[in-house]
């Protein structure tokens, strides 16, 4: 079938991006196409915890977090080693505050602030969710939000292209011949981290690791862009994440090693801090033997890290274990039961920590444990925007009707995997795609 659709704005991708960039853009008086190729399959949004960082909110201040912008920004900048475009670090740590508020007020999204744990890389507490803390609710919360605006339509088809004029961007190619001509075209199909080849050239140590992000995620997008000439940067950037139980590929989520939970290598020995940030802890997992490790955690734990949605999911596929003591829990992953005795007492003692992990509680019986691997969640770099999310030519100048956020666009993750916070990833998703939807409309009405 072939023609052409007409709209104001058109967006590739309905993730949180694309959802967020949808909202902000029917908000500003624009019609909106949002094109998602399959709206039932999972994506990043939905498999993830459904975190997002954001500074100077509401919910914060009813709390009584003093935190802003700058001291968001600063902590970026410290985690890593200031490798972050500025124009776009501005971008994400003043907007993401505004656009946990566009949730709540615009969108009608349950939003709260997420203190049960501290959360490496951040100095405040700033990670918000849903009730349920989950990824996959947070993504029906948008869905629905975006079902209820009449200027919004989901389209299901397969972008095949950018419709390219004059060096500028005019609109959408679909794979099945038709063609969506618009003002204003906004990139949010995710990353790459689904495209082994890419992946290869890009990140070769993650090349083989096991990828538990969306299938989707193959990279077009950026190609596209790239083909148009825009500006990559950060492409060696990725989010591991190290809480990932093989076979069932349940994800435990980042807050058990701040409840207390160690790692322990297949000889019952602890390798690493396990409070580092979860994505650099990830390749310390790869590298151990086997490429694998048993994370243990106690009763008190358990019952924090419930407030999860992961973390629950995990329990319920029966991913995770209870044991009444150190021995049985030997006995049950094979490992040297007077090492993990020992590693546990050790752990129970006042003396300095080897890994110069901070001071903890010390963990007691019962027992709760699971074997984890290191994986690829999702990759970090991409395209580059400026502060209005549209995307950067290199050389200089933005490419005409251009837009993006999410995955597809640069992070502020800088390079490898230690520079990436938990809830940095769907900061850069909402505060881009709500500036993004807002210049399209813009440009568009």
């Amino acid at each position: 079938m072939r023609g052409e659709i007409g709209a104001d704005v058109a967006i590739a991708g309905a993730g949180a991006a694309g959802m967020m960039a949808a909202l902000a853009a029917s908000a500003g008086g624009a019609s909106v196409l949002l094109v998602e190729r399959d709206p039932a399959a999972p994506s990043n949004l939905v498999i993830s915890g459904g975190l997002f960082a954001a500074a100077g909110t509401r919910w914060q201040r009813a709390a009584g977090v003093e935190d802003g912008p700058e001291r968001f920004a600063a902590d970026i900048l410290a985690k890593t080693g200031g490798a972050v475009d500025r124009a776009l670090l501005r971008a994400v740590t003043r907007h993401a505050a505004r656009a946990a508020g566009f949730l709540a007020d615009s969108a009608a999204v349950p939003v709260h602030l997420a203190d049960r744990a501290p959360w490496p890389g951040h100095s405040a507490p700033r990670l918000h969710a849903t009730p349920a803390e989950s990824g996959a609710e947070l993504s029906a919360l948008l869905r629905a939000a975006c079902a209820r605006r009449p200027g919004i339509r989901l389209l299901e088809a397969e972008v095949a292209g950018l419709l390219a004029e004059g060096g500028a961007v005019a609109g959408l190619r679909l794979s099945d011949g038709r063609r969506i001509r618009v003002p204003a075209t906004i990139l949010a199909t995710g990353g790459f981290g689904a495209d082994a080849a890419r992946l290869a050239r890009e990140i070769p140590a993650a090349a083989g690791a096991l990828h538990v992000g969306s299938r989707a995620a193959d990279g077009a997008g950026i190609a596209w862009a790239e083909a148009m000439g825009a500006e990559l940067a950060c492409m060696d950037s990725f989010q591991g994440q190290p809480h990932v139980c093989p076979g069932e590929e349940a994800r435990l989520g980042g807050a058990l090693p701040a409840l207390g939970a160690i790692l322990v290598n297949r000889e019952g020995e602890r390798f690493a801090d396990e409070t580092m940030g979860p994505s650099e802890l990830a390749p310390r997992i790869w590298a151990a033997p086997g490429a694998e490790a048993v994370e243990i955690w106690d009763e008190a734990a358990q019952q924090a890290a419930l407030a999860g949605g992961p973390f629950r999911a995990a329990v319920a596929a029966g991913a995770v274990r209870r044991f009444a003591d150190a021995a049985a829990l030997a006995a049950a992953f094979g490992l040297p039961p007077g090492r993990l005795a020992a590693t546990l007492a050790a752990c129970a003692g006042q003396g300095a920590d080897p890994f110069g992990r901070a001071r903890r509680r010390p963990l007691a019986p019962p027992f709760y444990a699971a074997r984890v691997v290191g994986a690829l969640a999702h990759t970090q770099g991409g395209v580059l925007v400026d502060e209005r999310a549209r995307v950067r030519r290199a050389g200089g100048g933005v490419i005409p009707g251009l837009f993006a956020a999410g995955g597809v666009a640069c992070g502020v993750s800088g390079h490898g995997a230690a520079g990436y916070v938990p809830g940095n990833g769907l900061a850069q998703a909402f505060a881009l795609g709500l500036l993004a939807g807002e210049a399209a409309a813009q440009r568009a009405v």
